[in-house]
């Protein structure tokens, strides 16, 4: 047998496994939540812009984290940000700046997470706390970016028209 394959084996069974299988499946969870968040809020964002830039919001948070592990921010600790808590929290802030009654599921996904990736013995928490931070500057830059410009562009053509054809000048 492998050594892969005699560390699964011993792992299988222990707490730490059950937790990092949690952890693990979040990641699909939060992308499913942003997949289907524009059909359950208001118009107010296009769906698949929503879709777009939060999903780009999250990979581009995910990548910054590992930019920060290759880079070493902090020395001694080669898992500092937490990658999964940056594409969370930054999926997370999409989530609630589009329908503020996300923020108590949100919060208490978040958590979960958290404590799935500090009980798998993933990351400890000044790792989740570096993903937070990640996150959080991601996702609230790209989501007011998003949100002015579909505020634009409504401008636009609620002053131009649909096709953007100057109405009766």
């Amino acid at each position: 047998m492998g050594i892969g394959l005699d560390v699964l084996a011993h792992q299988v069974g222990s707490l730490e496994f059950y937790w990092a299988i949690v952890a693990e499946l979040f990641l699909p969870v939060w992308a499913a939540l942003l997949w289907v968040a524009p059909r359950w809020s208001g118009p107010d964002i296009g769906r698949w812009r929503f879709r777009a830039v939060g999903f780009g919001a999250a990979l581009l948070a995910s990548l910054i984290t590992l930019a920060g592990k290759t880079l070493e921010v902090w020395p001694g600790n080669p898992l500092f940000p937490s990658g999964h808590t940056a594409f969370a929290v930054t999926i997370a802030v999409f989530l609630v700046g589009l329908d503020r009654r996300w923020l108590r599921w949100v919060i208490a996904l978040l958590l979960l997470l958290g404590v799935a990736l500090v009980l798998s013995f993933f990351h400890v928490i000044v790792d989740i706390a570096g993903g937070t931070v990640v996150g959080l500057s991601v996702g609230i830059v790209l989501f007011g970016w998003l949100r002015r410009s579909e505020e634009r562009r409504k401008g636009a053509v609620a002053r131009d028209g649909p096709a953007g054809v100057s109405a009766g000048r």
